[in-house]
């Protein structure tokens, strides 16, 4: 019978194998669970459109996204500034986001349309709430 002991041996050879992997494997990929805090509610996304603010090289008017209860994205739509001055946008938006609000430094040379954008971007966050 000494097959069959070279059989034995490899089937417990092999359950241990299969143990072991599942054990690595374990400690590998632990095992995860999810909770609820109860309480805290997640504010859901909101999206407002600001008035439409005209000032002496054109207007602005923002769709301002809050998630999670921070600004998260500013769309300019179809603002408009003459001569250039639409260029600040990028940057005024990138600043807005940053400071989650107004509270940001002004550009040179687009004093006007940084004004404006502000007034629009306190407008949208009003409608916020």
């Amino acid at each position: 019978m000494p097959s069959s002991n070279w059989k034995l041996g490899a089937a417990v050879l092999g359950i241990a194998s299969v143990a072991g992997g599942f054990g690595v494997n374990a400690i590998l990929n632990p095992a995860t669970t999810s909770s609820s805090v109860s309480g805290s509610a997640v504010e859901p996304d909101k999206t407002v459109t600001s008035d439409q603010i005209p000032y002496e090289f054109g207007y602005v008017e923002l769709t301002v996204t809050k998630s999670a209860g921070k600004l998260s994205a500013i769309d300019i739509g179809g603002s408009t500034a003459t001569d250039g001055r639409d260029q600040a946008y990028p940057i005024l938006v990138e600043e807005a986001i940053k400071a989650q609000g107004t509270d940001f430094g002004n550009l040179g040379g687009a004093t006007y349309t940084v004004d404006a954008f502000k007034a629009a971007l306190d407008n949208a966050i009003a409608k916020l709430g």
